[in-house]
Order: structure tokens, then C-alpha cells, then sequence
């Protein structure tokens, strides 16, 4: 477990491995053009400090909380972190995803990431992304033709989370009931 000088975060060996490994360089210069260009239109600066979260967000197989965020690069200030995220959601590159507990967790917006679903555990609340299948796209999609049908309204888009226990929890839910 990676941990912040000033309190404890749960970030997996592997999930610091994953970061430092990092994307791809050309992928890595194309995503920060494209931010640099966000930050460029509203004539704000494109900060070592955005970009330190840029590039952690890029390399995280799910959303991130600002502390989370904090663990991987402990060169940036909780207090600029904060700021910082909130500065990218303004420009239109990170979003807040919910989950099943308070606290907010944060990716790139889909635009830069990719399209996909989330998967949010009721038992520790732990959000991981899930990569649709056709099959499920296609049935997402009749479900947002029937929604639109029948509410009268125009769908253009659709996000959709998943709750349930994730296997961890399962596991040792399982184990208390064997004992």
C-alpha cells in the first residue's frame, strides 16, 4: 500500500506499479496538446501540477480520489490537487463519478478516455471501470430508445453504473458465514 506522508490511502502496489509504468509517449503528448489547447481557450495556464494529475488519471484502470491522487504523485500538494481537479472539470477534462459512499472519485472525461461503464461496490466502495460488450451496448441502446419513447425526451448519451459487492467483498462475506 502507497501512502501520502500525511495520511494513510489505498492504492494497490499494483496500481503504483501501473502509474509509473505510464501510457504511451505518443499518447501522453497527443492527451496533453489536447488539454493545453482546453486550458488555452479560457487563457488559464496549463500547470506541472494539472498535468502530474493528467497523466495519473491517463494511467489509472479506474476513478480516483483526490487523495488517491495525491498517494501516486506526493509531489503535488493535496491543497493544489483539490484545485487542480476542479480547474480540469471546469475546461471539460475530468469528471466527478459517484459511487456508494461519499467521496468523490474522479477520471478523464470519456471523450479523452474512452467510452465505458462503472462498477461500484456497496461493501467497501471501491468504483472500477467495466468495459461494455456490444451485447450490452445494444441493450443500453434500446433501453435509451424505450426511455425516450415514453418520457419524451431526446437521449444523446447515456452513463451507467453497476452496484453490487465486488469480489474481495464476496470472498471474505463468504468466509465470515463459513466460520
Amino acid at each position: 500500500m502507497t501512502q501520502h506522508r500525511n495520511y494513510h490511502v489505498r492504492v494497490s502496489n499494483e496500481e503504483a506499479a501501473a502509474w509509473l509504468a505510464g501510457p504511451g509517449i505518443p499518447h501522453l503528448a497527443a492527451l496533453h496538446h489536447e488539454v493545453g489547447r482546453r486550458f488555452g481557450r479560457l487563457d488559464q495556464r496549463y500547470t506541472p501540477a494539472r498535468r502530474c494529475l493528467v497523466e495519473a488519471l491517463s494511467a489509472a484502470a479506474r476513478p480516483l480520489t483526490v487523495p488517491e491522487l495525491v498517494a501516486l504523485r506526493p509531489d503535488v500538494p493535496q491543497s493544489s490537487a483539490y484545485r487542480s481537479v476542479t480547474a480540469l472539470m471546469d475546461v471539460g477534462v475530468v469528471r466527478r463519478v459517484a459511487g456508494t459512499d461519499d467521496h468523490g472519485r474522479f477520471e478523464l472525461t470519456e471523450d479523452l478516455s474512452g467510452h465505458h461503464h462503472h462498477f461500484a461496490c456497496s461493501g467497501c466502495g471501491k468504483v472500477q471501470d467495466l468495459q461494455p460488450s456490444a451485447r450490452l451496448e445494444h441493450a443500453l441502446a434500446e433501453a435509451a430508445r424505450v426511455a425516450s419513447e415514453e418520457q419524451d425526451v431526446e437521449i444523446t448519451e447515456h452513463r451507467f453504473d453497476f452496484v453490487g459487492r465486488c469480489s474481495e467483498c464476496r470472498r471474505v462475506e463468504r468466509s465470515s458465514e463459513e466460520d
